[in-house]
């Protein structure tokens, strides 16, 4: 999954968004874009992660597997299993979202869970069969699109094995392109 991502310092200086992050309290978001800018990021504060939904475990999993952790063994539970205990009735997590069910395809294979997994694939399955007509998705199955739902659909789906030659993935790209600022900037909403 990292490796979909290019890495921070491809852009320039990251010097000043590095000080700004490290100023911060500790957050799975931010561990990520620290790794992903080259810093040694210590996850310990996720030994605790409780929660009583699908994505109150994706992001602690996405952060410990970029820290270069097993988040199956690192803290105090295995956060995949519990994570896929989320996995009812073909999807990931609330029925009515499907942002958990895009990071819980990212998490799960940032974890190393195979491509072939039940929850593996009947996520991908709802997130597939949630795109809108226009090529986005919406973090919710009734919401409106937004590009950052998109953006993050397209990198689970490639990453659990769909083409970006797939039809899914070319709606996509005309949507982002289609929402895509004069100044190469994205809105969240381009209505």
């Amino acid at each position: 999954v990292l490796a979909l991502i290019t890495p921070i310092g491809a852009w320039g200086d990251t010097e000043s968004a590095v000080t700004y992050l490290k100023s911060k309290a500790s957050n799975p978001w931010a561990t990520m874009a620290l790794v992903a800018a080259g810093e040694s990021v210590s996850v310990d504060y996720l030994k605790a992660t409780t929660g009583d939904t699908a994505l109150a475990y994706e992001a602690p999993i996405l952060a410990i597997a970029a820290a270069g952790r097993d988040p199956r063994t690192f803290p105090n539970m295995n956060l995949v299993e519990k994570l896929k205990s989320f996995h009812v009735n073909n999807q990931i997590g609330d029925a009515s979202l499907v942002n958990d069910d895009i990071f819980g395809l990212l998490a799960l294979i940032a974890a190393g869970e195979s491509t072939s997994s039940p929850s593996v694939q009947d996520a991908k399955t709802f997130v597939m069969d949630q795109q809108k007509e226009n090529g986005s998705w919406s973090y919710g199955t009734s919401g409106s699109e937004d590009t950052n739902t998109t953006a993050a659909a397209v990198m689970a789906l490639i990453a659990a094995g769909v083409s970006k030659n797939n039809q899914v993935i070319q709606n996509a790209f005309t949507y982002l392109r289609s929402a895509q600022n004069d100044d190469g900037g994205f809105p969240y909403d381009p209505e």
